[in-house]
């Protein structure tokens, strides 16, 4: 059997859930800060201007970076309850079908996101508050970069899956 020009999916898979589980970790983060933030408004009267500014910030791109993270492991919604129902032969078509629809629906999301990217770095896109801080830049880029990993990921799966022989 000849093996597929693009590549399986599994390294980008191991990539997406690599930075899905270190993302994960942003929310660790998050509690740390929010509580600093809680000890510093209630205890000692001096609010800081950055918590919530951080926090918004490191919940997106978590958020962001399990997309793919859950696109490796093949755990999107699905309503299994009325494919389990149908033949396996059936159950291919549609995951088929399924992986063509999701391939041209990240190819315009990419698109979409990555003009959003360009568009941001060549403006510097700033958060506009007192901040400042460029997190519409890193969070569009990081956007942009997560479609086009799960578009590449889909690819991958496609083939794999087309490569399984029929039941």
């Amino acid at each position: 059997m000849n093996k597929p020009r693009l590549p399986s999916g599994a390294p980008l898979d191991r990539l997406a859930r690599l930075a899905g589980e270190g993302a994960a970790w942003f929310f660790v983060v998050i509690v740390a800060i929010t509580a600093w933030e809680v000890v510093m408004r209630r205890l000692l009267g001096a609010p800081t201007i950055w918590v919530h500014e951080l926090s918004t910030a490191l919940a997106a791109a978590a958020f962001v970076a399990g997309g793919p993270a859950v696109h490796a492991a093949r755990r999107h919604i699905v309503i299994g309850f009325f494919l389990e129902r149908l033949p396996a032969a059936w159950q291919r078509r549609l995951g088929v079908v399924n992986g063509l629809l999701a391939i041209v629906f990240l190819a315009l999301l990419t698109w979409a996101a990555g003009n959003q990217a360009l568009v941001a770095m060549r403006d510097l896109e700033t958060s506009g508050t007192a901040l400042n801080w460029p997190v519409p830049l890193v969070l569009k880029t990081l956007f942009a970069l997560a479609s086009a990993l799960m578009l590449l990921q889909s690819l991958g799966h496609l083939l794999r899956d087309l490569e399984q022989p029929p039941p």
